[in-house]
Order: C-alpha cells, then structure tokens, then sequence
C-alpha cells in the first residue's frame, strides 16, 4: 500500500475513533497532523454518522431512561430542523445509511463504529428488551449490506387484525432477519408469547421455529429479531401464531399473519 494511502487509512482510523470517544493527546496531535495533509476531512467527518447512529437508538428506544447527550441532540436539530418536515428520524437514518454504503472506501467504518461501541456500549442480543435500542440500525445495515435479501409485507389472517402493518426482511446468506409490525394486541407473557416461524420446504417439512416475542406496547413499530433454531437453506415465506410462554416445535394454532400473503407455491 503507498505511503499516501496508509496515512489516508490511519486519519480514517483517527476520525472513527474521535467519534466515539476523547483521543489521547497523542493521538490528537497525530490527528492534527493528518487532518494537515488531507484538508479535505475535518475533525467532525463521522460526527454526523454517529450522531444518526446513536438517534436510531433513542427514536426506538422505550426502556432506555438516559436523556440523549446535550451536545449529540444540538447537533442533530440544528442539522435537520429545517428539512423534516414529515419525514421521521428513521427517514433520514434509512436515507443517510443507503448514502453511506453506496461509498466502498467508508463501509468499514460502520463495522468499527458497530464493534467499537465505546460510546453506546457493545451491540449484541442478549435479550430482545436489554438491546432494542440496538435493532433498527441492525435492520439498516442488513437492508444496505444483503446480496440475497427478500422482504414481504405482513397479510392478516383474521379481521380483528386488519390494521396491522409492517414488513419481514430476511437474508439465507446471513441466516438473519427483522420484523416491522405495528398493531399487534399486546400478549400476557405469563400465558402466551408470539412465535415467528420460517417456511423452508426444501429442507424442513415443518415450519422452523424463528423465535417468540412480547408484545409490550400498543403505539409505535418494533423491530423484532428472527432467531432461526435450525439452518434455513432458502426461505420463501413467514408466520405469526399465537403460542404457549416460550413457544413449541409444531404449532396447531391459527395463523395471525403471514408474508407473503399466500403460501408459496415450491417447484422442485
């Protein structure tokens, strides 16, 4: 790699690192220096990228009770005051993201901004509740980075459930996927969860088992997590049922939703 590249590389690094946490003095005066040899950076390069990041958090975020960091929130109003209009905080989020992986030379920076975690802790499911604020920019990342991702609308199957929308991404390379639902009757976790279950019929003559969830709240989209328990090979389409507290390996219940809306058709 050229001397000019690798000191390109290593001021990339710096940036990264000054939007996450307070840089040494070494490393600031290194920064300095670089940021001398390549005026076309500033120190604030990735402020905005981490800024949105730690807003995705927030705008989802219904357990977190820390108020967003004063400096963090300025910036963001002052950035986008003029321009919301309608459009939402995951707008932009979805919108900066799709900009943002669009530029091959950056991409890696999301990843060490993402592992890094030095100013939003360490993203990882533990539990769905613990990370929520975790899981839009988890959804984004698979949106943008996916070579095989399909996404279905969620169908009702019964009329009491008509006003429910919402979406399921899913990718077999990544054996990952998200839902988006809004609507859902909230559950009593003491006497039934929400089980997610994935059609792979050229593997599994049965449903696979993609996890439960609570419904906690009657306002707002979640985001939920699929959590396969066996390898999909290609997924063709999902379901929602109603299930004892932590689920079962074959479902007799009704289905409540599915996606796509009928059940695909496998050729062999």
């Amino acid at each position: 790699m050229p001397r000019e590249d690798k000191k390109q590389e290593r001021l990339l690094d710096l940036l990264v690192l000054e939007s996450t946490q307070k840089l040494s003095l070494e490393e600031q005066r290194e920064l300095n220096t670089l940021l001398d040899l390549f005026p076309e950076y500033t120190q604030d390069h990735f402020h905005e990228m981490t800024a949105l990041a730690q807003v995705s958090f927030y705008a989802q975020d219904n357990f977190n009770n820390e108020l967003l960091p004063k400096q963090m929130r300025k910036r963001i109003l002052h950035a986008y005051k003029s321009e919301l209009g309608q459009l939402t905080i995951m707008d932009y989020i979805n919108h900066y993201m799709r900009v943002f992986f669009y530029k091959p030379q950056y991409a890696w920076t999301l990843t060490i901004l993402m592992t890094i975690g030095l100013s939003f802790a360490m993203i990882e499911f533990r539990t769905y509740d613990a990370n929520f604020r975790y899981l839009p920019l988890k959804r984004a990342v698979l949106e943008n980075t996916a070579n095989d991702m399909i996404q279905f609308p969620w169908h009702s199957r019964s009329n009491s459930l008509e006003s429910i929308s919402g979406d399921i991404i899913w990718s077999d390379e990544g054996q990952k996927g998200f839902i988006k639902i809004a609507g859902l009757p909230m559950n009593d976790p003491r006497q039934n969860q929400y089980q997610v279950w994935i059609l792979d019929p050229l593997n599994h003559k049965q449903p696979v088992d993609g996890g439960v969830f609570d419904v906690t709240q009657v306002d707002g989209t979640m985001i939920i997590p699929i959590n396969p328990k066996l390898p999909i090979s290609k997924a063709v389409g999902f379901a929602i049922t109603l299930e004892q507290p932590g689920g079962v390996v074959v479902s007799n219940q009704p289905l409540l939703l599915t996606a796509p809306k009928e059940r695909p058709k496998i050729t062999i």
